[in-house]
């Protein structure tokens, strides 16, 4: 007589276990800054333009020689309709550059009239100047 013992309980054998690893970190390695060369150009369509014409002025806050965009561009100027203190124009830099438009309505010929554009970055403010004398 032969006896076969079967078992229907699979045979399991033991699961190695797996040294820990360190799980993958990102770090940033911090880079030296360096002195940035900011330059603010600002400039007008025409410095001497007919009296009761529109001028447009262009800025640009330039940053070690790129335009920077996606900031706020401020622009002054003479007007005794404007509320002291608050900028005649206050527009968002896209494309590199603000763009506001005036109109030389009143400014009399012959007399130059300052524009002062600027610019806030990085807590910073930076100014530049043009302007245009009508005839």
């Amino acid at each position: 007589v032969l006896v076969v013992l079967v078992s229907c309980i699979p045979q399991t054998s033991p699961t190695p276990e797996l040294p820990t690893l360190p799980s993958p970190r990102i770090t940033s390695v911090p880079h030296t800054t360096h002195t940035d060369t900011f330059v603010v150009d600002a400039w007008v369509n025409n410095p001497y333009p007919p009296i009761n014409s529109r001028v447009i002025v262009w800025g640009s806050l330039i940053k070690n020689g790129v335009h920077l965009g996606g900031i706020m561009m401020q622009a002054t100027w003479p007007d005794e309709t404007q509320e002291v203190g608050i900028p005649n124009c206050s527009v968002l830099v896209i494309y590199g550059s603000g763009v506001c438009v005036i109109d030389d309505v009143d400014y009399p010929a012959g007399e130059f009239v300052p524009i002062t554009v600027s610019f806030e970055y990085g807590g910073n403010e930076f100014v530049g100047q043009t302007g245009f004398t009508p005839y």
